[in-house]
C-alpha cells in the first residue's frame, strides 16, 4: 500500500493494536488436535442463550429475504417494558460496541479527547484514537477506577468520559455515590458513557443506579449488552439508554438495518426469560466465590470480581502459561495488552469447566 495513502490516517490509529478475541474452540482444536475443549476465555454465559430465546430457530418466518425493522420497534418495546422507560429513550446496536463508536463518532475529533481509566475496556482507546483524538488515562486505584481523580483531568478539550461500570477485565465496580460525584464534578458539556455490560452480575447494595442517574443528568448514556447475561453474543445485540435529545442525535450516524432481524427476534424473548436471568446469576455466584477461593489456595494474586470473571497472576510468564492451557485444551485469555503483564483471565464457568480448568493449571504450576 502507498506510504502516501497511510499519512491521511486520522492521528492515532498508527499507534492502535487491533482488538484482540479470545482464540476460538475450532481454533485450538485445530492447532492442538483436541477433541474437547473448554473455552473460559470471552465472559460467555456458560449456560448458553435463553431456552425461550433458542426456541424461536423452530419457528422462523421465511423472511430472510427483507431487511430487518431499522427501528427495533418491537425490540425497543420490549426493551422499554423491561427497563421501565419509554422507547425514545432507547438505541440499539450491533453490541453494545457500536453504542460506544457511535459517541465517539458524533462528539470526538482531533481537537477532542476523552477519559477513561487504565486497564479498563480497550474498546474506549480504539473508538477514541480512531477518531482522531486522545484518550487520557487515569492510573486506578487498587486495580479500580479512580473517579475522584477524574475530573482533575478535565480540560476545555474534553468531550466524553468512559466509565465501564464493573470494569473488564479487573471486574472492579464503582459505588453509586462515587458515580454520582462524578457526575456532580462534570461540566454538562461532556458526555459520561456509563458501560454497564456486566450490570445484572452485580449484587453489591451499593451499586449505581443507572435510572436514578439518568432522570438527574442529560449528559449520560447508560450501555448494556445481550452478550453477557442473555448468552446472546454470536449475534451481536446491545443498547444505550439516554435522554431522547441525545438518542436522536446518534440515530442521524446510525447506519440503517444495523441490527439483524434474528438479533431482534432472539433479544425480545431473552430479556424476557426471568428464569434463565435468574439461573445464570446464581451459577456465576456460587461458582465464582469457588473458583476465587481455589485460585487464591494456589497463592496466585487474585484481583477481586464482580462480573463473571477474575484476573489473576503468579510466578509465571503470563503468554507461556496461556499457550500451556491451551495445549491442555483450556482457554484462557491474556490481557498484556491492558497493560497487565503476566495477569490471565478466566471466565467463570460451569462447575464442570471450572474444575478441568484449575485440574490442568495446577498440573503447569
Amino acid at each position: 500500500m502507498s506510504l502516501e495513502l497511510l499519512r491521511n490516517l486520522n492521528p492515532g490509529i498508527a499507534d492502535l493494536q487491533p482488538y484482540e478475541p479470545g482464540r476460538s474452540i475450532d481454533e485450538v482444536m485445530l492447532a492442538y488436535g483436541h477433541k474437547e475443549v473448554v473455552k473460559l476465555a470471552s465472559n460467555e454465559n456458560p449456560l448458553g442463550a435463553s431456552p425461550k430465546a433458542l426456541a424461536l430457530l423452530d419457528r422462523l418466518p421465511d423472511s430472510f429475504h427483507l431487511y430487518p425493522d431499522g427501528n427495533g420497534t418491537k425490540l425497543k418495546k420490549a426493551i422499554a417494558h423491561h427497563e421501565q422507560l419509554k422507547p425514545e429513550n432507547i438505541i440499539l446496536g450491533n453490541g453494545s460496541n457500536e453504542i460506544l463508536e457511535l459517541v465517539a463518532r458524533a462528539f470526538l475529533n482531533p481537537q477532542s479527547s476523552a477519559i477513561a481509566s487504565s486497564h479498563a475496556f480497550v474498546v474506549y482507546k480504539i473508538v477514541t484514537q480512531s477518531s482522531g483524538a486522545r484518550l487520557i488515562e487515569v492510573p486506578t486505584k487498587d486495580w479500580g477506577h479512580d473517579l475522584k481523580e477524574f475530573p482533575t483531568n478535565i480540560g476545555d478539550e474534553t468531550k466524553v468520559i468512559f466509565i465501564a461500570n464493573p470494569n473488564n477485565p479487573t471486574g472492579t465496580y464503582n459505588s453509586h455515590q462515587e458515580v454520582l460525584q462524578l457526575l456532580e464534578r462534570t461540566p454538562s458539556s461532556v458526555l459520561v458513557v456509563l458501560d454497564c455490560a456486566y450490570f445484572e452480575y452485580v449484587d453489591k447494595s451499593d451499586y449505581v443506579d443507572p435510572f436514578a442517574l439518568l432522570n438527574q443528568f442529560d449528559n449520560l448514556i447508560v450501555t448494556k449488552s445481550f452478550s453477557k447475561i442473555q448468552g446472546l453474543a454470536s449475534v451481536r445485540i446491545g443498547y444505550g439508554i439516554a435522554s431522547q435529545a441525545l438518542i436522536e442525535v446518534l440515530n442521524r450516524i446510525r447506519q440503517p438495518f444495523n441490527v439483524n432481524s434474528l438479533a431482534q427476534e432472539l433479544a425480545c424473548e431473552a430479556i424476557k426469560d426471568k428464569e434463565h436471568i435468574q439461573n445464570s446469576v446464581d451459577l456465576n455466584s456460587l461458582e465464582g466465590a469457588f473458583l476465587f477461593n481455589e485460585l487464591e489456595q494456589l497463592e496466585l494474586e487474585c484481583i477481586p470480581s464482580v462480573g463473571n470473571f477474575i484476573s489473576f497472576k503468579g510466578s509465571f510468564n503470563g503468554q507461556e502459561m496461556f499457550t500451556k492451557l491451551m495445549e491442555k485444551g483450556v482457554i484462557v485469555r491474556p490481557i498484556d495488552s491492558y497493560d497487565m503483564p503476566d495477569f490471565l483471565r478466566v471466565t467463570i464457568g460451569r462447575h464442570d469447566e471450572n474444575i478441568r480448568f484449575l485440574a490442568e493449571l495446577k498440573g503447569l504450576l
